[in-house]
């Protein structure tokens, strides 16, 4: 089976690269900073909103900063992951596999220990960080894999 077959193609890892550095960069500015501004007020459709009242199936004017942020940042992320190198090879696969194990070890790992020593609101924010967690753990397992790959090439 040729694998590339699944993956995005190739352009599509610089948009990841770009997304993903927007996303950084506005969900800093936006749970960094506290800033939310005023022009991202829209109204929005709903299928369920918990805030003062409970809204389901409605129109409600929401700051969508955090939307953007998880948008960005998500969409960044799974271009980066899964978007083709030029030479594709079984080598690079190999790593995306690997780096996916090391990968789902890591995430589950996490969460256990957020969910054995992390309460209240705390542990709503960790899983809230859990929605980005595994694609950075991939991301960051896959280019060290990457990395290390290259450097051996080179000696």
């Amino acid at each position: 089976m040729d694998n590339t077959k699944i993956l995005l193609p190739r352009y599509f890892r610089y948009i990841g690269i770009i997304l993903t550095i927007a996303g950084l960069v506005f969900t800093i500015i936006r749970f960094g900073y506290g800033i939310k501004p005023n022009f991202l007020e829209a109204k929005v459709f709903v299928v369920y909103a918990a805030y003062l009242q409970t809204s389901e199936f409605r129109v409600i004017t929401n700051n969508i900063s955090e939307e953007i942020c998880g948008i960005t940042l998500l969409l960044g992320l799974f271009f980066l992951a899964f978007s083709k190198f030029k030479n594709e090879t079984d080598k690079i696969w190999a790593m995306r596999t690997r780096a996916f194990i090391y990968s789902l070890y890591a995430h589950s790992a996490l969460l256990l220990f957020c969910l054995l020593f992390i309460y209240g609101w705390g542990f709503l924010m960790v899983m809230t960080a859990n929605l980005f967690l595994f694609l950075m753990l991939y991301n960051i397992w896959f280019y060290i894999l990457l990395y290390r790959a290259s450097r051996l090439t080179e000696e």
